[in-house]
């Protein structure tokens, strides 16, 4: 269904394109979301911070692929597209990520902002390098 829009052959190309980055932004948030629900026990809806998704990818050899001058936007960028690429292309699902995301995810409703975003960056950390298999090489 998404084929004609994941045409990517390299991984450079992937975290370059900005309509990718857009729906990644969506998915991100929404598996996120999910994954604090199941943690927490309750729904809620969350946005997730630049510098997550940045720290998260700058742990990962994706990360070579980069500009090491890249600031936390395009980094954050970039993680976006990829969770988009493999989304749109079968390769994970969204319990498969908001699952991941919460078998990491040590918090409750007390844990501090600082916390939980470094557990946040941890987990989106490990579920890249779950999937980087499934990138272009």
């Amino acid at each position: 269904m998404w084929a004609p829009f994941v045409k990517h052959t390299s991984i450079e190309q992937i975290m370059n394109d900005k309509g990718l980055a857009k729906v990644g932004d969506n998915l991100v948030n929404l598996c996120y979301s999910l994954a604090k629900t199941l943690v927490l026990g309750y729904t809620t809806g969350e946005k997730v911070r630049d510098s997550v998704l940045a720290r998260a990818i700058r742990g990962t050899s994706v990360y070579q692929h980069m500009n090491r001058r890249s600031d936390i936007g395009k980094a954050a960028d970039a993680y976006e597209a990829i969770m988009a690429y493999l989304w749109m292309t079968d390769k994970i699902t969204i319990s498969s990520m908001a699952n991941s995301l919460a078998s990491l995810l040590d918090i409750d409703s007390k844990t501090s902002r600082e916390k939980e975003g470094s557990l946040a960056a941890t987990s989106f950390q490990r579920f890249l390098e779950q999937n980087i298999t499934y990138l272009p090489q």
